[in-house]
């Protein structure tokens, strides 16, 4: 590329830069380089699931060559690198589109680059990528990239072994021989020339006997990673000029891309500006930086670029604009809106608050508030973006509550927008500025054996002088720091990073400083906030300990943080964290840690385990509520994440016995649309000697708020996986468990749905070849009642425990989830998993509703060094068994939460009657009875709004059903063996105290005639019938030589077209066996991997008679049924209309979620005796819906039942 002022010469197809001519010298790069090491873009890539930064160093070659645009006024040519699945494992799997344009009259050339991940495409990792230019060393001795930080460098030469001393990391050397003596005795470390992506506008070189200067120009930040004050690389000592797009300088791992299998990804890093300027003989040469400043400016004022041609670079008129006014609300200061003066207001991808800087991605849009709050974001591309910002002299992050939706020249005014920080009383004191900065502290004078004179005399740059760690020790040599809070000045007085103390050359110890204040009164039953926000952090631990530094729990533990590494980088910050020390519940056995007021658990310490939750977790995604919401109307199971926060926290008692703390969320029709409409009192009791905590939660929506739907809501725990990997939920099913990371890409193959995946390379290699899904630890709800972890090393137990069902939805059989890989340990209260949208909770507008959930039990335990540690999950069991007898409890402090005198109880005798198996009645034996809110027969197993109370019938049909919340129920029951829904037809009122007897009541189940055969047994569940094996590449070990486990494998609907390849199942009465012959589910046929086909199965029977004129009845109990469609036919398969269709019914995915039943539906078919005939019969049951393998059927029960016989009516 050639326009008169300059000439770059480009390999073909390769793309690299190999030589740069202008003014006189006929290459600036480096011509003793290789030519692919002199002007390069470059990545470093990884496989999915690598942890860490390093990788695989890529030069991007091209493979391909097109000129895009050639005219007189611009030349703009692509090299393009495609990727093909030959390549996987060879080859960062992306398109690549590198772009090189210039324009006439312009000193200089624009490069930038297209990156685009593909649909079906394996995931990676993306630790950085860059343009580099390497310069020609005997030309280029003079780097500037700050009017403050500019000077003669070092030759590369000097970093060689016989010139210079190896320092404590490789970016370091000191300088002790070096080919220009004036640099003897400097210290030389690249990232002492780093800079904040904000400032990171214009850096390079000037060869000074040419006045030549070559500068890096990068007029936009949009395309970099982690937000304006992330730093980066400039220029350093090669001399190398680098164009930084992706790094995790600064960092660390959390801002490294990592796109997943599958996820399609396409991003423009650029265009950047390499200007090439001169100066005449007589004029300075470092009026060559003067110019490029000026040059910088003009590139900033002309972003976005009209003239790249790619599609992908929206020009201006493409993109759009936001303005507003960010205001503060901090009454402890002012109690009218503070200005949020110099605030950093700017776009990102949607995500929590804060989650800017962390996020890699996307593209980012920030601003700068005036004095007013006044902020202006142009020029921004299309998209979906939240806002975020942050504000100097305040703690925290702010997060517009709605989307941000930019469309092509929307112009959006948000007028006053509101930032309140976190506070929840007035400052006692302050150590500091928050200002995401370290640098008002104090940063001592270095080493004078280790500077780097260009930082000497520069106060606000001291902090990138090398080895300023080991000057702590110096300074506090026998005692660590001691703040005095009124007496001591941060300025002065607190070291700029809490380090090491170096007690040799190989080893160090860590710190404890002290902040010394006095209090002239304390109030014992309130509690004090302390907020530490930290600037950067590497592999770092903070505990904080109140006025006894030896006490074994801390009261706080950040748990192992950050790997910024910014103090070896010579940095003042890296990522932000803020933590707030919070509520703390101490019975002397238990520690839970919540923070004030959003109620998270971010830490529980038992038995010398400081935190037995994920302490690698954010402090929000450890232990909390959450539920998922949507707009009233809505359809199925899925809606808005909502990880519920308190807004205040409330001591509801204290005494020696018991604490009940609340913390409260609540809602106004300001925040329609944006949150789901409920006040949501979450509530945490400690007692007393108990090994361990409670809690409920308090839901409401009143009369007056609109309507909504809540798919589910729980409680969650995330447990540290280095110590909880065995994982027990019931006699027959606990075993120790995969690592979280052996779900991800490299580690596992993914399966028909995300739930499921292959263990392929564990970290265990014990569980290579074994299926991972949380659904195959199901649990019917009757028996939830107790699961969990145990660590071994120390012995402890964490476990989850419920002592009654009454506040959870859809009965006594359906089916949740308890503990799955994670380690995670869920209460569950409402779902719809194995039932689907008939048990989303749906509230209409001005409905009122209120209900408790919980208490539930998180128990912990610990054994003896030389006890077995399984011996925990007996005890756990043991101590399931009391909670349980202890229900309903007596402490919950909430007049919404009744006590036992409060409550009623009802008792009866269930009979059953049916004549055809015997003339008198039978004891409903093991039948279960429940009260529910009042319904049709059978309502019960889809009502999730109120309270169900159920027991089972002894041997003779007995129940009694104690502790029932007062209200109107209906009585309802099923029972084993009979078919049908039984209901009380008197609504049933209970008040506190009664205790009401029915006496005898009686269950009549549908029957017209005899049976004349039956299929299956009535029992809800298709699991008497037959269960394949899995397919050994697919199984779960623990399932293994199980058979009341088996249907519980994965893949086991594939299972049916290898039994019945060629025809579908046929079943011959009085031959065939339902316990090996009738399939559990009737699944669709797998046709190829792709296509299914529906399925139609046969019943062959005789009949000794002939009927013609009588009706038959067809009893078809299923178990389960989804997105499926039976329809029946009688000796004519090709019937139209059929003699019988359900219609389209059922989203319980039971088969999926490894259930062997779902729910219930029962249909009787009318056979009219004119479509039999004497001998043998056919019924043809047809599920018809084939379009995924999911679809389908499993049966409970089959019954034909022969007309009933004559009757005489006597007229009176």
């Amino acid at each position: 590329m050639d326009n008169g002022l300059l000439q770059v010469t480009l390999s073909n197809p390769g793309g690299l830069v190999t030589g740069i001519r202008f003014n006189g010298i006929d290459n600036v790069l480096e011509v003793q380089n290789e030519e692919d090491n002199r002007g390069y873009w470059d990545l470093v890539w990884a496989d999915p699931g690598s942890a860490g930064t390093k990788g695989i160093f890529d030069v991007i070659h091209g493979t391909s060559f097109k000129v895009i645009v050639e005219e007189e006024d611009q030349v703009e040519i692509s090299f393009t690198r495609s990727w093909n699945p030959s390549l996987q494992g060879k080859q960062v799997p992306l398109n690549i589109d590198k772009r090189f344009i210039m324009l006439r009259g312009c000193s200089g050339f624009y490069s930038y680059g297209i990156y685009e991940h593909l649909q079906d495409w394996p995931g990676f990792n993306m630790a950085e990528t860059r343009i580099a230019f390497k310069l020609r060393k005997d030309k280029f001795q003079y780097m500037a990239m700050a009017d403050d930080r500019q000077r003669v460098m070092p030759m590369p030469d000097d970093r060689l072994p016989g010139r210079c001393q190896p320092l404590a990391y490789p970016e370091a050397v000191l300088l002790t021989n070096p080919i220009n003596s004036d640099l003897k005795g400097e210290v030389d470390d690249k990232y002492q020339y780093s800079c904040d992506d904000k400032d990171n506008r214009v850096h390079g070189w000037i060869c000074t006997d040419l006045r030549v200067g070559f500068w890096q120009i990068t007029p936009s930040d949009e395309f970099r990673t982690g937000g304006p004050v992330k730093q980066n690389l400039t220029s350093h000592v090669g001399p190398t000029t680098l164009a930084m797009f992706v790094s995790a300088h600064y960092s660390g791992e959390d801002l490294v891309p990592k796109i997943q299998d599958k996820e399609p990804w396409k991003k423009v890093f650029g265009p950047v500006f390499i200007y090439l300027n001169w100066a005449m003989e007589s004029e300075d040469p470092l009026s060559l930086w003067e110019d490029a400043k000026a040059q910088m400016s003009i590139e900033v004022e002309s972003w976005p670029y009209s003239f790249p041609a790619s599609e992908d670079f929206p020009t201006s008129d493409e993109r759009g604009s936001i303005s507003g006014t960010l205001l503060v609300k901090d009454p402890y200061i002012d109690e009218d809106y503070m200005p949020a003066d110099s605030a950093s207001v700017g776009l990102a991808l949607p995500g929590d608050a804060g989650s800017w800087q962390r996020e890699s991605k996307g593209y980012q849009f920030w601003t700068t508030t005036d004095e007013d709050g006044n902020f202006i974001i142009s020029d921004i591309r299309a998209g979906n973006y939240n806002l975020y910002a942050w504000v100097p002299g305040f703690i925290g992050d702010y997060k517009y509550d709605v989307d941000i939706s930019i469309t092509p020249g929307c112009d959006i005014d948000l007028g006053g927008i509101v930032y309140e920080p976190p506070r929840d009383g007035p400052t006692l004191w302050e150590i500091g500025i928050p200002d995401r900065s370290a640098v008002e502290f104090f940063v001592p004078d270095p080493d004078p054996k280790y500077i780097n004179k260009v930082l000497v005399n520069k106060p606000n740059l001291r902090f990138r002088q090398y080895g300023l760690w080991d000057r702590y020790t110096e300074l506090y040599p026998n005692t660590d720091l001691v703040y005095t809070v009124g007496v001591s000045d941060y300025r002065k007085d607190w070291f700029f990073a809490q380090v090491n103390r170096k007690k040799d050359s190989k080893t160090y110890q860590g710190t404890t400083w002290q902040i010394a204040f006095n209090l002239d009164e304390v109030n014992q039953s309130g509690t004090f906030k302390l907020r530490l926000a930290l600037a950067s952090a590497t592999v770092a631990e903070l505990q904080v300990r109140v006025n006894d530094p030896k006490a074994n729990i801390p009261l706080f533990s950040s748990g192992v943080i950050g790997k910024d590494n910014s103090l070896a980088r010579h940095g003042i910050q890296g990522l932000y964290w803020l933590y707030t020390v919070d509520v703390m519940m101490d019975n002397g056995l238990v520690q839970v840690t919540l923070t004030n007021p959003g109620g998270l658990i971010t830490s529980i310490g038992f038995n010398g385990i400081d935190n037995l939750l994920e302490v690698q977790n954010e402090e929000g995604n450890r232990g909390y509520w959450d539920l998922v919401w949507a707009a009233p109307g809505s359809t199925g199971t899925t809606g808005t994440f909502d990880r519920i926060q308190g807004t205040s926290f409330r001591v509801i008692v204290e005494d020696d016995d018991q604490v009940e703390i609340s913390f409260i969320r609540s809602w106004d029709p300001s925040l329609q649309g944006k949150q789901e409409p409920l006040n949501i009192d979450r509530r945490f009791i400690m007692l007393r000697g108990c090994s361990g905590f409670y809690s409920y939660g308090i839901y409401e929506h009143l009369q007056d708020w609109p309507g909504f739907n809540m798919p589910e809501t729980r409680i969650v725990f995330n447990l540290r996986k280095d110590k909880f990997q065995y994982m027990a939920m019931s006699d027959n099913r606990q075993r120790p468990m995969p690592m979280p990371e052996d779900r991800l890409p490299g580690r596992c193959q993914p399966l028909a749905y995300p739930e499921a995946v292959l263990l392929t390379n564990p970290i265990n290699s014990d569980f290579k070849g074994e299926v991972d899904d949380k659904y195959q630890y199901s649990c019917e709800n009757k028996d939830n009642r107790v699961h969990g972890w145990i660590c071994t090393d120390p012995p402890v137990g964490f476990w989850q425990i419920t002592p009654s069902n009454e506040f959870r939805t859809g009965g006594p059989v359906k089916q949740d989830l308890t503990s799955h890989v994670g380690p995670f340990a869920l209460a569950m209260f409402v779902s719809a998993h194995y039932s689907g949208e008939d048990l989303v909770l749906k509230f209409k507008d001005n409905e009122p509703w209120k209900k408790v959930f919980g208490p539930v039990f998180m128990y912990i335990n610990r054994a003896m060094d030389n006890d077995n540690p399984l011996s925990l999950w007996e005890d756990a069991k043991d101590q399931m068994a009391i909670e349980v007898e202890s229900w309903p409890y007596n402490f919950p402090a909430s007049e919404d939460y009744p006590t036992s005198d409060e409550r009623g109880s009802i008792s009866g005798t269930l009979l059953v009657k049916d004549l055809h198996i015997k003339k008198e009645y039978i004891s409903a034996d093991s039948a279960y009875v429940g009260l529910a809110l009042p319904g049709d027969a059978g309502s019960w197993q889809r009502e999730s709004k109120g309270y169900q109370f159920w027991t089972r019938t002894d041997e003779e049909g007995n129940f009694t059903i104690s502790d029932i919340r007062a209200g109107d129920y209906n009585l309802y029951a099923w029972v084993p063996g009979f078919i049908g829904d039984y209901k009380y037809n008197v609504n049933i009122n209970i008040s506190p105290g009664c205790d009401i007897d029915l006496g005898e009541i009686v269950y009549e189940p549908p029957r017209d005639g005899p049976t004349l055969w039956e299929i299956g047994i009535p029992d809800r569940s298709a699991a008497e019938f037959f269960v394949p094996d899995p397919d050994p590449k697919y199984i779960n070990k623990l399932l293994v030589n199980k058979p009341d486990m088996r249907f519980r494998q994965y893949g086991l609907w594939d299972r049916y077209a290898e039994l019945y390849p060629d025809i579908d199942l046929v079943y011959t009465v009085g031959v065939s066996d339902y316990r090996k012959d009738w399939f559990f589910a009737q699944v669709n046929r797998n046709k190829d991997s792709k296509t299914y086909g529906g399925t139609t199965w046969q019943i062959v029977f005789k009949l000794n008679e002939d009927y013609q004129s009588r009706t038959f009845k067809l009893r078809l109990a299923l178990a389960s049924a989804n997105d499926a469609e039976l329809q029946v036919q009688v000796n004519d398969p090709k019937a139209n209309p059929p003699l019988f269709s359900s219609g389209v019914i059922g989203k319980d995915n039971s088969i999926t979620r490894h259930g062997i039943h779902g729910l219930y539906w029962l249909y009787t078919v009318d056979v009219p005796g004119s479509l039999l005939v004497v001998g043998n019969n056919t019924i043809f049951l047809t599920q018809t819906r084939a379009t995924t393998p999911w679809q389908n059927i499993m049966y409970d029960y089959i019954r034909l039942e022969a007309p009933p016989p004559p009757t005489t009516t006597t007229l009176k």
